[in-house]
């Protein structure tokens, strides 16, 4: 082939664009003096008919050097082409390439290195940063000690039609945007990850315990019927007011009267000895309880799940357009502290503000399980206007525990009440539940035990309002709690602090359906994720500050793909804003066989295979932009009191010191910035609870003399004390003025 007919097919391959292909730019001198184009597209084509050249862009430049390479191509492959006209498009091939920019670095790179590693959040460069170690340096060498380089020339390619060989040299300099640089261009210092695949294997393995405890209690009254028959039973049926339990559970014993001295007492997971023994002798790194470990497992199933929505349909209308996602509280940061006795971490839950004895409902809890669970002779002997019963040691045994392991935990459960007669072990929980203006306004709880449950559905006012509330806010804790003590289900009574209003017996699956769907086994496989994701997380956390106890928060934020955990040293001198702290960012994917889901997805589809890809990583952030977020979190676990009916700002402070439940010196110092004034819901609930005040005061004084219908049997002697009219008609106007519940917590019923 001639250089024409290269030529030729040049111009054919590239017909569209032809009109603008300027392949090798030489000047060369015309009789005008004037620089000419060389173009070799358009050799043999008359002047008049060549086109006017265009100014391309640089990306059209790229575009039409790479299509010239192509050319060059397929003409060295067709062997016929002579070796001017080859060299003549290579060169002009490289002269259309734009000049590739080439990157710049700082004028001192080792001492930049080195910068960039005191910066990390340990500020030492000893500390593992998860890169692995440079085996390559020499000996006695280091970032720190090494000798600083001289600046190092950069040769500059000067591209110009004149002298396109000419090399400029010129000393560089630090970029601008490195100069005094703060922040630390790691992202993170460390980061693990792994696969959590789909498995058969049990989560939990039972522990033999090493101490002797107290046999686990069985219900008494009656109440063992609850079990086996679902839904919801009333104490006293509101229509025939006929009881379907002894009356003597109507009226709830004051909290201020019962002897919690007379109990074991709640033992934490720092000083539980057979924990820690444990642990050891299983060769476990971690060791908590249901109460520690339920709120970090609930952040992890958050992350895992994508914020899945519970499930509400069994409900009535009344709740078909009520939100279905977890409630605040339920989201709320999870604290906790590992606390570290050699090579051993054991879990306990951690709260700043320490005022945990000024709420009610702690210790209400544990005066019903033992309300539910002896007989009336039985519990007189924990009142405090009583003596102990003789056959009450003088150190009360433990309580009955269940201790199982996983890989890495040592778990503990405390085992409330059994029946032979239900599945598996027999044993389930015991739950006390206050309605809901107690729980929404804790320290206004005289007034607020006015209010009723009135009917089985409704809004408010009713058991289905209770139990909605339940799965929101609490069926994702049981279930956790249920599975690590290896239980059946859970009772939940349901009270106003002063009175019992009915009982229901919700199995785990009941739990499980609500929460992750319908399918054998769809809670176990949640169950195993969130502790396998745990024991990775927990190895991480206690790495921030090896072999010392910390502390740590747990957060996963609603509509966020990422759960943030914040650790910080147990024990620190220094000034408290300068405590050392690392963040740790956990994420997780889940796959159902090789495809990609949503978590929420992945929880469902119990029938294929669930794999979850997780990851931990440590933040490169500065100690001052880790303690904002953490701030930023302890927020959100703060929740305000609401100032009680009769109260003030003034004299809120005398009540708060004086508020006392177990008997013992008040604790939690009174700070006015924790209070507030009742706001609109608030003031509607307490409405509420007033006119159901009013009721019982009516059906009280109605019901005045007559006998109690006990379905059951007959009224157990001395529980109550007929009240005539006459009587009835003062107790309902003192309950008027003073705002008190007749008989609540009194032997006197009417």
């Amino acid at each position: 082939m001639s250089a024409t007919s290269a030529i030729r097919l040049t111009r054919h391959l590239h017909s569209d664009t032809r009109a603008a292909f300027p392949t090798r730019q030489v000047k060369a001198k015309k009789k005008t003096g004037k620089a000419a184009i060389f173009n070799p597209n358009l050799v043999g084509v008359p002047k008049s008919k060549q086109p006017k050249p265009t100014k391309l862009l640089s990306h059209e430049l790229q575009a039409q050097a790479d299509a010239s390479e192509r050319v060059l191509l397929a003409l060295r492959n067709n062997g016929h082409i002579t070796a001017s006209v080859l060299e003549t498009l290579r060169q002009s091939s490289e002269r259309l390439k734009p000049p590739t920019k080439r990157p710049q670095t700082p004028g001192r790179p080792w001492q930049f290195l080195s910068d960039s590693y005191s910066r990390l959040p340990s500020g030492d460069l000893e500390v593992q940063t998860g890169w692995g170690t440079d085996k390559l340096l020499p000996k006695n060498e280091s970032f720190t000690n090494a000798p600083e380089p001289k600046s190092l020339p950069v040769v500059d390619q000067i591209s110009s039609p004149r002298a396109p060989h000419v090399e400029k040299v010129r000393q560089q300099e630090r970029p601008p945007h490195f100069k005094d640089a703060k922040a630390n261009p790691l992202v993170y210092s460390r980061r693990i990850e792994g696969l959590l695949e789909p498995t058969t294997d049990t989560t939990l393995v039972d522990v033999k315990p090493l101490s002797e405890h107290n046999p686990i209690a069985r219900l008494a009254h009656g109440l063992d019927r609850v079990l086996f028959n679902p839904g919801v039973h009333w104490l006293q049926d509101p229509r025939s007011r006929v009881y379907n339990f002894p009356p003597y559970l109507e009226h709830i014993p004051k909290v201020t009267d019962f002897a919690f001295e007379r109990l074991g007492g709640f033992i934490s997971s720092s000083r539980d000895e057979d924990l820690w023994d444990l642990a050891r002798r299983e060769g476990r790194t971690f060791a908590g309880s249901t109460s520690s470990l339920s709120g970090m497992l609930s952040h992890i199933y958050f992350l895992i799940s994508g914020d899945k929505d519970v499930n509400t349909d069994n409900l009535s209308r009344h709740f078909g357009k009520e939100p279905r996602t977890f409630t605040a509280g339920q989201r709320m940061p999870a604290s906790v502290v590992f606390n570290h006795n050699q090579g051993v971490y054991a879990i306990d839950s951690d709260s700043d503000k320490g005022d945990v004895d000024k709420n009610i409902l702690t210790w209400m809890g544990t005066l019903l399980e033992k309300y539910l669970t002896t007989t009336p002779e039985e519990f007189a002997g924990f009142m405090r206007p009583n003596a102990p019963p003789p056959s009450l040691p003088v150190e009360p045994p433990r309580d009955a525990y269940r201790y199982a392991k996983s890989e890495h935990f040592v778990m503990r459960s405390q085992l409330d009440c059994v029946d032979p007669r239900l599945p598996g072990t027999g044993v389930f929980d015991i739950k006390t539940r206050a309605c809901l203006p107690i729980r929404m306004d804790l320290l206004n709880f005289e007034e607020n035990s006015g209010y009723l449950i009135r009917s089985q559905t409704g809004k408010v006012e009713s058991f289905e309002r209770e139990y909605y509330d339940l799965i929101r806010s609490a069926f994702l804790k049981y279930s956790f709690q249920v599975r690590i003590g290896n239980m059946d289900g859970v009772i939940v009574a349901y009270h106003n602090t002063a009175r019992m209003f009915g009982f229901q017996y919700i199995s785990l699956q009941e739990m499980d359906e609500a929460l992750f769907g319908v399918g054998a086994g769809v809670g176990d496989r949640v169950f195993n994720k969130c502790v396998g994701m745990l024991e990775h997380i927990a190895e991480e956390v206690v790495s921030c500050f090896p072999r010392q106890s910390v502390k740590a928060t747990f957060e996963k934020l609603e509509g966020k793909d990422v759960m943030n955990v914040w650790v910080q040293p147990v024990e620190w001198d220094g000034d408290l804003e300068a405590r050392p702290i690392r963040q740790l960012e956990v994420k997780a994917s889940n796959f159902l066989g090789q495809d990609p889901v949503r978590g929420s997805t992945a929880v469902s589809a119990v029938d294929q295979p669930w794999t979850t890809h997780w990851s931990v990583a440590r933040l490169s952030s500065t100690g001052a932009e880790i303690h904002r977020a953490l701030q930023g979190a302890k927020d959100r676990q703060f929740r305000f009191y609401d100032i009680p009916t009769g109260f003030d700002t003034e004299s809120m402070g005398q009540f708060w010191d004086n508020l006392s439940f177990n008997g013992q010196s008040p604790a939690g110092e009174y700070n006015p910035s924790n209070f507030r004034e009742a706001g609109a819901r608030v003031m509607h609930l307490r409405q509420m609870a007033r006119s159901g005040r009013e009721e019982t005061v009516r059906i009280a004084a109605e019901e005045a003399g007559k006998t109690k219908v006990w379905l059951g049997g007959e009224v157990e002697a001395g529980l109550t004390q007929e009240v005539d009219p006459g009587e009835a008609e003062v107790m309902r106007e003192v309950a008027r003025e003073e705002g008190v519940l007749v008989g609540a917590g009194d032997e006197l019923v009417v």
